[in-house]
């Protein structure tokens, strides 16, 4: 929504009669107005767009010099064979959203599972969106902004994972629940996709996903292994 108030500052009302401070001012609301029904002291916002540079600039001009991004990371690969175990779950997800392109889009000639990880991996869509936006974590004057937790890590040690991120907040620390977690988000059972339990929080942390290796052709498991740029960093 803040990105979208921008052009209003190239408006021909605000050419001849300035009204970029009132603009501003309007702009910097929007997080306070989009959370005024919420009574937590701490908000995170899960926007993907954060992590770009038009988002980077926002936060700035708009919310905060401070700025913490907490970005939860996972092997590329392992990212496809969670979808790819996700919709096998549930044959009531067959007819998904993603499964129409996939089939519309891609070489008939590969196993569904690796078409539906070239049609995941095309460059307009989010994965790849997300890689790259968070690339800008690589800029040195703004890689302290950016706090990786890498998905093998936060299922090995969740305990150590949260308080580090409690240290990169600067917050008091919670106890927290690694088992018998509830869900109060209310999408599990359905997305916009028709994906099954796409968004589900399970009750307990642990991992699921089957072994790329038993999903997909070598060459695919080769094509998107090795993008994790944030281990090097």
């Amino acid at each position: 929504m803040m990105s979208k108030s921008l052009p209003f500052y190239d408006e021909m009302e605000a050419v001849d009669y300035d009204r970029n401070a009132a603009i501003k001012n309007t702009i910097t609301t929007i997080p306070h107005a989009f959370y005024s029904d919420k009574e937590a002291k701490y908000i995170i916002d899960k926007n993907l767009n954060w992590v770009s540079n038009m988002g980077i600039d926002i936060i700035i001009k708009y919310i905060t010099t401070n700025i913490k991004i907490i970005c939860p990371v996972r092997n590329v690969i392992d990212i496809l064979a969670s979808f790819n175990t996700i919709i096998n779950a549930h044959p009531e997800s067959k007819d998904n959203k993603i499964d129409q392109q996939v089939l519309n889009e891609t070489h008939a000639h590969l196993p569904m599972a690796d078409r539906r990880a070239d049609w995941l991996m095309r460059y307009t869509n989010d994965i790849p969106l997300c890689l790259e936006s968070l690339k800008y974590a690589l800029v040195p004057e703004f890689r302290h902004v950016f706090h990786f937790i890498d998905y093998e890590d936060f299922i090995t040690n969740p305990q150590q994972e949260v308080e580090k991120i409690y240290e990169f907040l600067e917050i008091e620390k919670y106890n927290h629940e690694f088992q018998n977690i509830e869900d109060p988000t209310g999408i599990s059972e359905n997305s916009f996709t028709g994906i099954k339990h796409l968004h589900r929080i399970r009750p307990k942390i642990k991992k699921i996903s089957k072994d790329p290796k038993d999903i997909f052709l070598p060459s695919t498991i080769q094509k998107y292994s090795g993008l994790e740029f944030w281990k090097g960093i």
